[in-house]
């Protein structure tokens, strides 16, 4: 059970990271088409996905949870920008990924 959850960590926190990669990837994108201020907030964005991924795969399942919750509290207002620019960058994947096939 143990492993299980590990390696629910590890999956979680590798996509994370993945997210993260192509958010910031994706910023140079996003300052041609939304301007370079959205750009940077892709660039931060991306910098927490990746420092997240990090903490994450260093922590136990519960400490997670409850950084979650504490950061979501403390920021909703980022927290509502980070989801909104990785749901951005993973539509230009998906949409990246039917192009190739």
């Amino acid at each position: 059970s143990s492993d299980l959850v590990r390696q629910g960590q590890s999956m979680t926190s590798g996509a994370i990271a993945v997210v993260g990669r192509t958010l910031g990837d994706t910023a140079p994108t996003i300052d041609e088409k939304l301007g370079v201020q959205y750009g940077d907030f892709a660039r931060s964005a991306a910098q927490a996905l990746q420092t997240t991924a990090q903490k994450i795969e260093a922590k136990d399942l519960t400490e997670i949870g409850g950084d979650v919750k504490d950061f979501v509290r403390q920021n909703p207002m980022v927290a509502v920008g980070i989801a909104a620019v990785a749901g951005y960058a993973l539509a230009r994947m998906v949409r990246g990924s039917d192009r190739e096939a």
